[in-house]
C-alpha cells in the first residue's frame, strides 16, 4: 500500500537526518535560513530548526518567547514560535544548548516569499532595465527593510538538509546579483505593505518543471508520466549524446585556442552545453532535492514562480498545468510534513505567464500560456500575471522586469492580503453570436474595458465551422469586445493573441493591465 504523501516525506526527511554523520552534528548549529539580516514571516508558527548532539536540550529565544526542544537520535532539533508580529525593529534569536550560545542579530518580522523557477526568475537586477536606479536606492540605505537569501544551484539524487546561503541586507552588490522579478516583486510589497520583505531565491536557468518536482511524483504520480517516458530515452541516449558533445566540445576548444594564438576574436557562438544525463544538474527531482527540500518547512507567506520556456514544446506544453498541479501539491505536503504538528498551509502559488518571444514554439507557446490560466483558474490558491506586452521579441530573456515583478505583488496584495484592488487583466468569460459577429464577455474587466494607444484592437482572429482562423476586427462596445470578419459570416470561435509573439497588443483594462491571450474553441491543436 502506498503512504500518503506526508508520511513518506516525514520519513524520508527522518531518513536524511539519521543518515547524516552524528559527528558532523557535535557542534550547536542552526540552519543558514536563520542568520543575521533575516526576516521571519509574521501571524504564522515559525519552526527554527538545526543541529546538535542526539539528546541534548536546546532552548531558543526570540521577541519575548522561550521554546525548549530535545534533539532527536539522528542530530536535529526544532521548535515552533507562536505566530509573531510584524516589526522593522532588528532583534536577537538566541539559541542554548549548555555552554554553547549561538546569537542571531538583525532579525526583522513580516512577509517572506519564496521565488523560483528557470532563467526568468533567475536573471538578475543587473541584468534588467532599472538595474542602477535600484543599486542607487540601495546605496541610499532605502531598501533595509528587503532582505535577500539566494540559494545556490545543485541537484541530488536525495533529500538534502541544507544549503551553503545566508541573508543579505540590500546594498548596491547583493541587488544586482538578486532575481530581477523577484526583487522588484519584494520592493513593491515592501512599500505597499508597509512591512519587511524577505525573499528567498532558488533558480535556475534552461530547467524542466520537472527538476523541481519531488521524487515520489517522479516516480509515482500520473502527471508524471510523459516525464518518465521523456526522461527512459533520455537515459538510453545519454552515452551517445554525451561521445557527441565530447567531441562537440573538443572541436570548440580548438577553435577558440586557434583564434587566440592568431590574435583574432572568439569564435562567433557559444560552447555546447552538456546533454542531460543521469547525474546533471538539472535532472528530473534534482532541483528539488537539493534547492527546495532543503527550505522545508520554513515559515512563507507563499511562492512566485516565473518558469515554462523549457515546457514550451511537444511534449511538455499540453501537460503543464496538471505537472505543475503535482508540483504544487508535492511542495505544500512536504512543508507540512516537515513541521507535522502544524496545520496544513495551501499557500499561495502565483505564476508568471510567458511573455511575447519570436523565437518560442509556434504552437507551444500559446498552448502553455494557456495551460497557465487554467493552472490559475483551475487550481487551488494559485494565480496568474500576464506578461505579454513587455517581452523581447529577439530576447528569450527580456530585461523589463519591472512590470512583471510589480503585477505579482500587485496579485499577492489582492489575493493573499486580501487588499480590494484590481489584480489581473481582462480574462475571456463567454461568448455568444449575434447577428453574424461574435460578442465576448471578460472577468477582471476593472473600470472598464480599452485600447491602450486608442486604436483599433489587435491579435484577434475569427473562425467559422472549417475552424480555419482569420485576421478580425475587434471593438469595443460597453463591458463586451465585438469580434467580426467579412471572410466568416458564421463565426464559431474568436482566438486572441494565439501565438508566439503578438507584438505591440494594446487589450488591457483601465487599470492598464493586460488581457490573457485565450481562445474560446477546444479545438485539437497539431504539434510540428
Amino acid at each position: 500500500m502506498k503512504l500518503p504523501t506526508s508520511l513518506r516525506v516525514a520519513a524520508a526527511i527522518f531518513a536524511t537526518f539519521a543518515l547524516t554523520s552524528l559527528a558532523a552534528h557535535a557542534e550547536l548549529k542552526l540552519h543558514p535560513l536563520f542568520t543575521d539580516h533575516g526576516v521571519l514571516q509574521q501571524e504564522l508558527p515559525v519552526p527554527v530548526w538545526g543541529w546538535h548532539e542526539p539528546g541534548a536540550k536546546i532552548t531558543v529565544e526570540f521577541a519575548g518567547q522561550k521554546k525548549e526542544a530535545t534533539v532527536e537520535d539522528g542530530g536535529s532539533w526544532m521548535v515552533i514560535l507562536d505566530p509573531l508580529k510584524a516589526s522593522a525593529k532588528p532583534a536577537e534569536l538566541t539559541v542554548k544548548s549548555g555552554e554553547a550560545t549561538l546569537t542571531v542579530s538583525d532579525l526583522l518580522v513580516g512577509e517572506v516569499w519564496l521565488c523560483s523557477g528557470q532563467s526568468n526568475m533567475g536573471l538578475a537586477v543587473g541584468s534588467s532595465l532599472n538595474a542602477d536606479a535600484m543599486a542607487e536606492e540601495a546605496t541610499q540605505r532605502k531598501l533595509l527593510n528587503l532582505r535577500l537569501f539566494k540559494v545556490p544551484v545543485d541537484g541530488a539524487d536525495e533529500r538534502r538538509d541544507t544549503v551553503n546561503a545566508k541573508w543579505d541586507e540590500c546594498t548596491g552588490a547583493t541587488v544586482l546579483r538578486f532575481s530581477a522579478a523577484g526583487f522588484y516583486f519584494g520592493r513593491a510589497l515592501m512599500k505597499e505593505r508597509e512591512v519587511p520583505v524577505g525573499l528567498i531565491q532558488s533558480a535556475n536557468g534552461g530547467t524542466n518543471a520537472f527538476s523541481w518536482i519531488n521524487t515520489e511524483t517522479l516516480n509515482d504520480d500520473p502527471a508524471a508520466e510523459v516525464t518518465r517516458e521523456y526522461w527512459k530515452a533520455t537515459v538510453a541516449n545519454h552515452p551517445k549524446a554525451m561521445e557527441a558533445y565530447e567531441k562537440a566540445l573538443a572541436n570548440w576548444k580548438a577553435k577558440v585556442k586557434a583564434a587566440k594564438e592568431a590574435g583574432e576574436p572568439t569564435p562567433a557562438g557559444r560552447a555546447p552545453r552538456e546533454p542531460l544525463g543521469p547525474t546533471h544538474v538539472k535532472r528530473p527531482a534534482g532541483h528539488y532535492n537539493a534547492m527546495i527540500a532543503p527550505l522545508e518547512p520554513c515559515a512563507i507567506r507563499g511562492v512566485i514562480w516565473y518558469q515554462g520556456e523549457a515546457n514550451s514544446r511537444p511534449p511538455f506544453a499540453p501537460q503543464y498545468r496538471d505537472l505543475m498541479f503535482a508540483l504544487v501539491e508535492d511542495w505544500r505536503a512536504d512543508w507540512a510534513a516537515g513541521a507535522p504538528e502544524l496545520e496544513r498551509r495551501d499557500f499561495p502559488f502565483y505564476l508568471v505567464q510567458l511573455p511575447n518571444f519570436g523565437g518560442g514554439h509556434e504552437q507551444g507557446w500559446p498552448v502553455i500560456r494557456e495551460q497557465m490560466l487554467k493552472f490559475w483558474q483551475e487550481g487551488k490558491n494559485t494565480g496568474m500575471v500576464v506578461a505579454i506586452d513587455v517581452g523581447d521579441p529577439g530576447d528569450i530573456h527580456p530585461k523589463n522586469k519591472k512590470p512583471v515583478g510589480e503585477r505579482l505583488a500587485r496579485f499577492a496584495r489582492a489575493q493573499a492580503y486580501g487588499e480590494d484592488i484590481v489584480y489581473s487583466g481582462p480574462v475571456f468569460d463567454s461568448l455568444t453570436i449575434e447577428g453574424g459577429k461574435a460578442v465576448l464577455k471578460f472577468k477582471h474587466a476593472g473600470g472598464g474595458l480599452k485600447s491602450t494607444d486608442n486604436q483599433p484592437l489587435r491579435h484577434f482572429t475569427i473562425a467559422g465551422a472549417d475552424s480555419v482562423f482569420v485576421k478580425a476586427d475587434a471593438e469595443i462596445v460597453g463591458d463586451t469586445v465585438v469580434v467580426s470578419s467579412p471572410d466568416v459570416p458564421d463565426p464559431r470561435a474568436v482566438r486572441y493573441a494565439w501565438s508566439n509573439n503578438p507584438e505591440n497588443i494594446n487589450f488591457a483594462n483601465d487599470a492598464g493591465l493586460p488581457a490573457t491571450p485565450f481562445r474560446t474553441d477546444s479545438w485539437e491543436i497539431t504539434f510540428e
